[in-house]
C-alpha cells in the first residue's frame, strides 16, 4: 500500500496503529469522515454564537482525530484555536484559523475518500 502522494494527510500513524490491515483502516477512516466535518460543524457554530469554551473544547477533541490522519499542517492551527478561545485573546485570529482548518480538511476529506477507494481495491 502506497499512501505517500497526498498533499494534506500521512497515514503512517494509521497503518502502524492498524498494523497495516484495511478493514481497520476503512473503519478508522470513515470514522473520521464522519466525526470530522460534525466537530467542524461544531467549531463554526460556537465561533459564530461568541460561545468560547465549547469552541476550545471541540477544537480539543477533533486535535487528536486530526494527528490519527496525519493531518500534521493543522496541528498548529488547532491549538492555536483551542488557545485562543481559552484565553479570549485574538478572536480576529480565530476566525481565519477556523477557514483554514475547513480549507485543509475539506482537501483532506478527499484524499482519505481517495485512500479508501484504494483499500477497497487491495487483495
Amino acid at each position: 500500500m502506497n499512501f505517500m502522494n497526498y498533499k494534506h494527510i500521512d497515514l503512517s500513524f494509521l497503518i502502524q496503529f492498524t498494523s497495516g490491515d484495511p478493514r481497520r483502516m476503512e473503519r478508522y477512516i470513515q470514522m473520521f469522515l464522519t466525526a470530522a466535518p460534525a466537530g467542524l460543524a461544531t467549531m463554526k457554530q460556537h465561533y459564530a454564537a461568541g460561545e468560547w469554551e465549547p469552541l476550545r473544547s471541540a477544537a480539543h477533541s477533533i486535535k487528536p482525530q486530526i494527528a490519527y490522519m496525519g493531518i500534521s499542517s493543522l496541528k498548529e492551527t488547532i491549538q492555536q484555536i483551542e488557545n485562543d478561545a481559552r484565553e479570549q485573546t485574538n478572536l480576529d485570529r480565530l476566525a481565519e484559523g477556523l477557514l483554514n482548518v475547513e480549507r485543509v480538511c475539506t482537501e483532506a476529506f478527499e484524499e482519505l475518500a481517495q485512500a479508501l477507494n484504494d483499500l477497497k481495491t487491495k487483495p
